[in-house]
């Protein structure tokens, strides 16, 4: 599957210049909109054109179990990656609430539940019942996580052959954060202790256990950043490899992709790992409360968009971002021009 990528599509520093001109010949001071400006410049590059799409748009929610939650590193029972699974496509939970506000379908994908959901609405692209526990053996075998990682383009790429002009991504897995504070610890070369945060809001004493558990499990596997298969595979899960192809798809589509929070920047260091600069394809949605996300976003220089101390996940922070992206095409759209109402602002 790898191999046989065609390459991300350009990002077209024209289109960007002729948003940001376009914008600066609006009625208000140069920069005026801050970063309402840098996400319409950064679609504008994505899509190649100032006219840009984002009407239809899909959050694809990629859901499964991690076998070291089994190791007592988070407060929330393993079930709930099924009841919520299903409870999304019922149109109930956070991300389905939100999605809901602004127009934006939802499509849960069962990448690894472990339980049989026998619900027509969510996906089933099952690769088996949750991963291995990382401190008995490594997650997945290489062959799971590059089935992951085509899985997760399959489902981006109907999503775009639907019209789906915009994509965000989340998820769906108890104990996700450990496995995604194990990937950037790898990755970006930190220690875990710098990445750890309180996940499902875990006490002090489980927080420590955590740390251990990782760090344990990085001695064992040795996971080798310069092949992201590879840490994938060793302590990775199957929702992060998922997202990992949603984003390789994405980009080389030219078509945006809003990550969520802290489980997809962990997606985000496979996906450079596999094909640097794909940040730029990707829209930052917001500030995650774990400790790894100001690692992961000064690393490949992006900067969210919103900073709502959020922890659900879900990808609720990424569909958020849509009201954002509606305002500014309201902005190009309605606003008056410098030239319509002959103001020069002086300096």
């Amino acid at each position: 599957m790898l191999e046989e990528r065609t390459g991300l599509k350009p990002i077209s520093e024209v289109a960007i210049k002729e948003m940001q001109e376009k914008l600066d010949h609006k009625c208000k001071p140069i920069s005026g909109l801050g970063k309402l400006e840098i996400l319409a410049d950064k679609i504008a590059g994505i899509e190649g054109t100032v006219d840009i799409k984002t009407n239809k748009r899909r959050c694809l929610v990629f859901a499964a179990d991690h076998g070291v939650e089994r190791e007592g590193v988070s407060a929330t029972p393993r079930n709930v990656t099924y009841l919520q699974a299903v409870n999304m496509m019922a149109g109930h939970t956070t991300v389905a609430a939100i999605a809901k506000a602004n127009h934006c379908s939802v499509q849960v994908v069962d990448i690894g539940i472990d339980a049989d959901v026998n619900d027509p609405k969510v996906l089933n692209r099952k690769i088996r019942k949750g991963t291995t526990d990382i401190l008995k053996g490594p997650a997945m075998t290489r062959g799971e996580a590059e089935k992951a990682i085509q899985i997760g383009y399959d489902v981006a790429q109907q999503a775009i052959d639907e019209g789906n002009q915009v994509l965000a991504i989340g998820e769906l897995g108890i104990a996700n954060t450990t496995i995604s504070s194990a990937i950037i610890a790898v990755m970006l070369d930190e220690p875990v202790s710098d990445v750890v945060g309180r996940g499902s809001n875990i006490s002090d004493r489980r927080m420590q256990h955590k740390v251990d558990v990782i760090e344990e499990a990085i001695a064992k596997w040795q996971p080798n950043a310069a092949d992201p298969i590879d840490v994938l595979s060793k302590v990775g899960g199957f929702e992060i490899g998922g997202k990992v192809g949603a984003m390789i798809c994405a980009a080389e589509n030219g078509v945006p992709l809003i990550m969520d929070g802290f489980i997809s920047e962990a997606a985000l260091t496979i996906a450079e790992g596999l094909y640097p600069g794909i940040s730029k394809h990707i829209i930052a949605s917001h500030a995650s409360k774990e400790r790894g996300t100001q690692l992961v976003m000064q690393r490949y220089g992006l900067n969210p968009l919103l900073e709502l101390n959020m922890a659900v996940g879900e990808g609720s922070g990424a569909v958020l971002v849509l009201s954002l992206i509606d305002a500014m095409q309201s902005v190009l759209k309605n606003m008056n021009t410098l030239e319509d109402l002959d103001v020069i602002f002086t300096k």
